[in-house]
């Protein structure tokens, strides 16, 4: 099934997210079991990213086909470009289709640090990616792209960047993922200011659990994402307590989630990051908030 048609008859999504194991560490085998148990929550879908520490594509399309084979979820694929050539896309698009998957999150992916500085990508941004999928794979893929609550963090200004979220829907993306963010005020300006330069297509917003305070550091670093200064405080209290780390930010992903919901989003997409547990939790603490919303009430 297309994601995309999924919010023709459903106010809003739940989904989940999942990477592949490092093969370095654990089989992939490993990912199944992880899997069986997100399945239990009946996400609307689950997105598989395009791998960690080493994993490749392969993996990606594994796993994404047996999300969807053996559970009957949409599985949403990852795909990143900044390194692929239009040949590697196609090919990999032809692979997709011929595993029967319809859903490509595209990406554009880090640059690798020991590429030249005169590296010429046959993709450059995202956007381009999306049109090339949408021109050429039309009827077979519903495209998905990434946002940025408080822009993405190469842009010179929030401006610049939504002019460039706006060319990823005007190449084709069907709906939008947001990256992590801890302010909901966050995710509100950015979806109204995407509404008033005609960005109407669904977004998402992406909700990242606090399960280790130094992962969290990283991560927002990484996208640009800001902490506020209260949640900083009590993060930094617990720095070196893991469980009590785990509890706010089971708690503190909760009270985002009912606060979003209650403004009526279009989906909540939470990354779980292959910890069933994380998801289980936030679902046991408004089971009957959630069930409404998975129902279409």
């Amino acid at each position: 099934m297309k994601i995309g048609d999924i919010f023709l008859n459903k106010k809003t999504t739940i989904s989940l997210e999942i990477f592949p194991p490092k093969k370095s560490s654990t089989n992939i085998v490993s990912i199944f079991d992880t899997i069986d148990s997100l399945a239990k929550l009946k996400p609307d879908f689950i997105s598989v990213t395009y791998g960690a520490g080493g994993s490749t594509s392969k993996d990606t399309v594994r796993i994404a086909k047996y999300i969807e084979e053996k559970h009957k979820i949409p599985a949403l694929a990852h795909f990143t470009c900044i390194t692929h050539t239009k040949e590697d896309v196609r090919d990999a698009c032809l692979e997709l289709k011929a595993n029967n998957l319809e859903n490509i999150l595209a990406l554009r992916g880090d640059i690798p640090q020991d590429y030249p500085k005169d590296f010429k990508p046959d993709f450059k941004y995202a956007s381009e990616l999306t049109e090339y999928i949408n021109s050429n794979f039309k009827e077979d893929f519903c495209i998905a792209g990434a946002c940025y609550p408080e822009g993405h963090p190469e842009a010179k200004s929030f401006e610049e960047d939504l002019a460039n979220l706006k060319k990823k829907v005007d190449a084709g993306a069907k709906f939008l993922v947001s990256q992590l963010f801890f302010d909901n005020n966050y995710f509100y300006k950015l979806v109204k200011e995407a509404r008033k330069i005609g960005i109407n297509v669904p977004i998402i917003a992406g909700i990242m659990p606090i399960v280790n305070i130094r992962l969290v550091n990283k991560m927002t670093k990484m996208c640009g994402a800001s902490i506020p200064a209260a949640l900083e405080k009590v993060m930094n209290k617990f720095y070196e307590n893991d469980d009590a780390a785990l509890e706010l930010g089971i708690n503190y992903a909760t009270h985002q989630i009912i606060d979003l919901l209650s403004a009526g989003v279009d989906g909540i997409h939470i990354y779980s990051m292959n910890r069933p547990k994380i998801a289980q939790a936030i679902f046991d603490n408004i089971p009957n908030l959630l069930a409404s919303v998975m129902k279409g009430d």
